[in-house]
């Protein structure tokens, strides 16, 4: 299978668990919260989804679109202890590593350790000071977070991934330079969960793009920077 077969196999995949946030909203009547999410900057209020709207998110947008990725939930079935994974809440001894990340994204290549920040839906904008993703990665690069254990660090970068389900970046730094790349890229979803959520009438409108557009625009501006597969090589590319 080339690389364009594979990565539009996996655009599918998540362009399938992008559903699964507008269900939710749907599942709990709340479409007019969701209607405001995706129009407006307005954070996500808990108490109309019933929940903490950083666990919401994770559980309902940011963990799907994980699997979707190539990144299996520890508690899967098809989750053999090899493949690549997420761990939430990731921790160590505080004295070593005062920061922690939400998630550590495991098995993805021994060149690189991946962390993922997580912000409820709508905390991360793509420009202004509503970017709490992009500070705590930014912050968790500078300080070398989850490497200070590393005894040799030749040849590894510390990624770092900050989204909260709509808006995701991607930094790294090579830990043997200090180099840092920043958003390299960011991706806004939001405009392909809408149209999901006008598909299935969770909310009102027509959508823009059809869900052959929505593939090929995840297959071409998500999947080849955020997929488990394709992360290695973009980062020491």
């Amino acid at each position: 299978m080339d690389v364009h077969d594979s990565n539009n196999i996996i655009a599918e995949r998540v362009r399938l668990c992008l559903t699964s946030f507008p269900a939710k909203f749907r599942d709990v009547n709340e479409s007019g919260e969701l209607q405001n999410v995706l129009t407006t900057t307005r954070n996500l209020s808990g108490p109309r989804v019933q929940q903490s709207p950083e666990d919401f998110t994770e559980q309902y947008l940011i963990e799907p679109v994980l699997h979707g990725l190539g990144f299996f939930n520890p508690t899967s079935e098809k989750y053999d202890g090899q493949k690549p994974h997420f761990v939430r809440r990731p921790t160590t001894f505080s004295k070593i590593e005062p920061k922690q990340p939400d998630y550590l994204l495991k098995n993805v290549s021994d060149r690189l350790i991946c962390i993922l920040e997580a912000k409820a839906a709508n905390r991360e904008q793509l420009s202004g000071s509503k970017r709490e993703a992009t500070s705590d990665i930014e912050g968790y690069l500078e300080s070398d977070t989850f490497c200070k254990y590393l005894l040799e660090r030749e040849s590894r970068y510390l990624v770092g991934l900050g989204t909260d389900g709509l808006r995701w970046t991607l930094w790294w730094k090579n830990l043997s330079t200090g180099e840092v790349f920043r958003e390299c890229p960011t991706v806004d979803l939001s405009p392909l969960i809408k149209s999901l959520a006008r598909t299935d009438s969770v909310i009102a409108g027509e959508p823009t793009h059809s869900n052959p557009e929505i593939r090929k625009l995840l297959r071409e501006e998500f999947v080849p920077y955020f997929a488990a597969e394709n992360l290695p090589e973009h980062v020491a590319d």
